[in-house]
C-alpha cells in the first residue's frame, strides 16, 4: 500500500511541475477547435501532434495527447448542436436532441448542461480508471468474441428501434449501415467485396466524408431554405438565462448523469465497445428510464445529458484494457495506444507496476484537462451560440469550407468529393421522407468490429457461441429492445 501511496504522490507531482501544466493547455485548445470542426477526430488530433512530441519525456507526451481526446469529447457538441453534424463520432447520440434544442432557441441551455456533465463524466471515468484495475481485470477478460459480438449488434439494434416514430425504417437503416462497413478488402480472405474495380474503394468507405455528407451537406441545404438555424421569436434567454437553466437541469437529473456514466465507463472498458456505441446507451437507457418519452428526439435536456456523460466517462473506461493489458478500448485508444508505442511507453501489466507513477499521472491529466475544456467551452459559448440566429447566406460559406476541409482532410482526392456528395444526396432524401440516418451512421461505425467478432465467435465455438450464458442474455435483451420498439410503436397508433 506504501508503494502504492508513493506511485500516486509521484505521478501527481509530475504532472504539476512545469511544462506539463502547459503541455495540458496546449492539448486542450488544439482539441476544442479539432472538436468544435466537423470531421477532425480525436485520433486524427494525435496522429498530427505526434511528430512534435517527438522526444519529450512521459509525463509530458501523455499531457499533450489526453488532454487532446478530452477535449475533443467535449468541443465536438458545438457542431452537434448547430449543424447537425457530430463533430467527432462520439457526439453522435448527441445530435438526436441537440439540434432540436438549437431549433428552439435553447442552444445556451443545452451547451452549458453538456458541458457541465462532459467534465462531470470524464472525472468520474477518471476516478474508476484509478480505483479499478484489480477489479475490472475479470470482468473485462468474461467478455470474449461472442459477447462483443452481441453487444455491437444491441448497440446498433437499440438505436435503430429508438431513432424516430417507425422501428423498422431504424432497423433498415442500421442493417444498410452495416452492409456499407464491408466495403473494401475481406479481413478473413484478403478478396475485394463491393469495390467496383474503384481503388479508392478497396480500403472502405471512409467515415469523415460519409459522416460529413450524410449529415452536413443535408443540414446545410435546410439552413438555405429556412434562413437560419432557430426561430428569434424563441430564443429561449440571453447566456444568463442559459447558464442558470443549464446547470439546474443537471441538478435535476443527477441520476441520469451519474447512470450515464457508469454505463460509459462500463462501455469503455470493453474492448471494442468504446465511446461511440457507450452513448447510444446511455440515451436508450435514458429514454427507458423516462416516465414522459415524447420529448426524446424534439430537444429533450435529457437527451443532451446522458449521452454527453457517457461519452467523456468513456475516456477512463477505454485505458483501463488498454493500459493494464494494452488492448485498446476503442478507435482512439488504438492510435493513442500506437503514440505511446513510438513514444517508449509500453502499456501492459508495468503500468501497474514499475510505472504506475505514470497511470496515476494520467488520471490526473484527465481530470484536468475535462475541466479545463469544460470551462473553455462554457466560456465561449455565450458567442458561439449567437450561431443559431446568423443568416443561412453569411452562415452557409464557412460551414462549407469547414465540411469540405473536414472531408479532404481525411483523404485529399475526387473521389472524397463524389462520397461526400453521394451521402449529401442520400442524407437530404432520407431526411425529407424520414428515415433516421443516426442508424445507419451506428451501423457503418461498428460494422467492422461485428464482422470480425462474429468470424471470431464462430471460428472459436461453431454456432453454439450463442448459447454461451452471456451472450444468451445479451440476445434476449436484444430481442426484448425490438418488442419493446414495436409495442410503443402499436401504442402510439
Amino acid at each position: 500500500m506504501e508503494g502504492v501511496f508513493g506511485a500516486l504522490w509521484q505521478g501527481m507531482s509530475a504532472v504539476l511541475a512545469w511544462p506539463v501544466p502547459g503541455w495540458i493547455l496546449a492539448g486542450v485548445i488544439i482539441g476544442c477547435v479539432f472538436g468544435a470542426i466537423p470531421g477532425l477526430t480525436a485520433s486524427l488530433g494525435i496522429i498530427l501532434v505526434l511528430p512534435f512530441i517527438w522526444g519529450l519525456d512521459p509525463a509530458s507526451a501523455c499531457a499533450i495527447l489526453l488532454s487532446i481526446v478530452a477535449a475533443v469529447h467535449c468541443s465536438n457538441t458545438f457542431p452537434a448542436f448547430f449543424f447537425n453534424v457530430p463533430g467527432s463520432p462520439s457526439a453522435a447520440a448527441t445530435i438526436l436532441d441537440g439540434y432540436p434544442m438549437a431549433k428552439k432557441g435553447e442552444a445556451s441551455k443545452g451547451l452549458v448542461a453538456a458541458f457541465t456533465v462532459s467534465a462531470i463524466g470524464g472525472i468520474i471515468g477518471a476516478m474508476v480508471l484509478c480505483a479499478m484495475f484489480p477489479v475490472l481485470r475479470p470482468f473485462v477478460l468474461a467478455f470474449a468474441s461472442p459477447e462483443r459480438f452481441m453487444l455491437v449488434m444491441l448497440g446498433i439494434v437499440m438505436i435503430g428501434v429508438l431513432s424516430g416514430q417507425q422501428p423498422i425504417k431504424g432497423l433498415l437503416a442500421g442493417a444498410f449501415g452495416l452492409l456499407l462497413s464491408t466495403i473494401g478488402w475481406d479481413p478473413q480472405t484478403g478478396f475485394p467485396r463491393y469495390a467496383f474495380g474503384q481503388d479508392y474503394l478497396l480500403e472502405g468507405l471512409s467515415i469523415v466524408p460519409l459522416c460529413l455528407g450524410l449529415f452536413a451537406l443535408p443540414e446545410i441545404m435546410s439552413l438555405a431554405v429556412r434562413g437560419q438555424i432557430a426561430d428569434e421569436k424563441t430564443s429561449g434567454g440571453g447566456m444568463g438565462t442559459g447558464f442558470i437553466s443549464g446547470m439546474r437541469a443537471v441538478l435535476d437529473h443527477r441520476f441520469t448523469v451519474l447512470r450515464s456514466s457508469i454505463i460509459g465507463v462500463i462501455g469503455g472498458a470493453i474492448p471494442g465497445i468504446g465511446g461511440t456505441a457507450s452513448a447510444f446507451y446511455a440515451y436508450g437507457a435514458a429514454v427507458r428510464a423516462a416516465k414522459d418519452r415524447e420529448g426524446f428526439g424534439k430537444g429533450d435536456i435529457r437527451g443532451v445529458i446522458a449521452p454527453e456523460s457517457a461519452n467523456n466517462s468513456s475516456q477512463g473506461g477505454e485505458l483501463i484494457p488498454t493500459l493494464a493489458f494494452g488492448v485498446p478500448g476503442g478507435v482512439t485508444t488504438a492510435v493513442l495506444l500506437a503514440a505511446f508505442m513510438v513514444l517508449g511507453i509500453r502499456p501492459g501489466p508495468p503500468m501497474l507496476g514499475e510505472y504506475l507513477w505514470l497511470s496515476f499521472s494520467i488520471v490526473f491529466i484527465l481530470v484536468i484537462s475535462n475541466v479545463l475544456a469544460a470551462i473553455i467551452c462554457i466560456g465561449v459559448t455565450k458567442w458561439v451560440a449567437q450561431v443559431a440566429w446568423i443568416r443561412g447566406s453569411v452562415l452557409i460559406p464557412f460551414v462549407l469550407l469547414f465540411v469540405l476541409f473536414g472531408g479532404f482532410a481525411s483523404n485529399p482526392s475526387a473521389e472524397t468529393a463524389v462520397v461526400m456528395l453521394s451521402f449529401g444526396a442520400l442524407g437530404y432524401l432520407m431526411m425529407r421522407c424520414e428515415w433516421p440516418r443516426v442508424p445507419l451512421l451506428i451501423g457503418f461505425v461498428l460494422g467492422g468490429l461485428a464482422e470480425n467478432f462474429l468470424f471470431l465467435s464462430v471460428a472459436s465455438y461453431g454456432a453454439a457461441f450463442l448459447l454461451r450464458p452471456l451472450t444468451l442474455i445479451l440476445l434476449l435483451l436484444l430481442l426484448a429492445v425490438i418488442v419493446f420498439g414495436f409495442v410503443r410503436r402499436t401504442a402510439k397508433t
